[in-house]
């Protein structure tokens, strides 16, 4: 089976296309396929039986939506343990989760918001990242998230991220849509942002599509195909840090494996081929 390199390519592994890809072989545009694995594990029958199939095919990255890592409730270490047993029965190697909190007092929001940028929540969240990464026996891979609101005077996200790797030893997944919408939407240089990031501890990239809402506002939808922007973006990202696996997200308006596919293979030979070109173009929004 093949393995996940610094050059493979992957997408969002979503409903609409399972079936498909279970009776096709291995997809050469595919390197790698992610799941969220709270819609896969502890399930059985005819589910069970496709996800065993496709882990035959594709390496699986796990991305994960209920952590909750940046919230004040205790740790829910049964989740932690049912996201270990999930992971060691596929040998999955990545468990990518947000920095970000989706839980109070009252349950889960079904909603990821972000976590204050303050240094004295720093040795709060790094002690809940090694946590996890004792009982799980791997590193977390933690991704930047879209948000619309700040809280005031926060550390740069770029900072805190990197504060956070060096303190954790967690690794970092690096969406750059996020950092496009977010540099949008609250006037920073989304290029000062990617050269701020731990390049070592960047284990993968996602890249998406956004909608332009009112007054330029950008909405996080993955929904449409990536704007040029946000490519060019990735294209820095890569000529700053090195070539990293790329994943094309895909969550709402899924086209066929066919058209995500094609988008997937020509996003990726852009960045890798277009690294050299794009290096020095800098689109900032302050």
């Amino acid at each position: 089976m093949r393995t996940i390199s610094s050059a493979s390519k992957g997408i969002g592994l979503r409903s609409e296309h399972v079936e498909l890809l279970c009776q096709l072989p291995a997809h050469p545009d595919i390197d790698f396929l992610e799941l969220a694995p709270e819609n896969w594990m502890n399930i059985g029958g005819a589910k069970r039986e496709q996800l065993h199939t496709l882990a035959g095919r594709y390496p699986i990255v796990a991305h994960g939506l209920s952590l909750s890592i940046g919230d004040c409730q205790p740790l829910n270490e049964m989740f932690v343990r049912q996201i270990g047993t999930f992971l060691d029965e596929l040998n999955i190697e990545i468990y990518s989760e947000h920095l970000s909190f989706s839980r109070d007092d009252q349950g889960y929001l079904y909603e990821l918001l972000p976590v204050p940028r303050y240094q004295e929540n720093i040795p709060y969240l790094v002690s809940r990242i090694q946590r996890v990464q004792d009982m799980l026996q791997r590193p977390v891979t933690l991704e930047n998230i879209s948000f619309y609101e700040s809280y005031g005077n926060e550390m740069p996200e770029g900072d805190f991220l990197a504060e956070i790797v060096a303190k954790s030893g967690c690794n970092l997944l690096v969406d750059i849509n996020n950092i496009f919408v977010n540099g949008s939407n609250h006037g920073y240089c989304p290029y000062d942002m990617v050269r701020a990031l731990p390049g070592e501890a960047i284990r993968y990239f996602h890249i998406a599509g956004h909608l332009q809402k009112r007054e330029g506002f950008l909405l996080d939808t993955h929904g449409k195909p990536v704007p040029q922007e946000v490519i060019d973006l990735a294209c820095y990202a890569v000529s700053i840090h090195g070539s990293r696996p790329l994943l094309l997200e895909r969550d709402h308006n899924v086209p066929s494996l066919s058209v995500l596919t094609e988008e997937l293979r020509q996003i990726h030979d852009e960045i890798l081929a277009g690294t050299s070109s794009h290096a020095l173009r800098r689109e900032c929004y302050a």
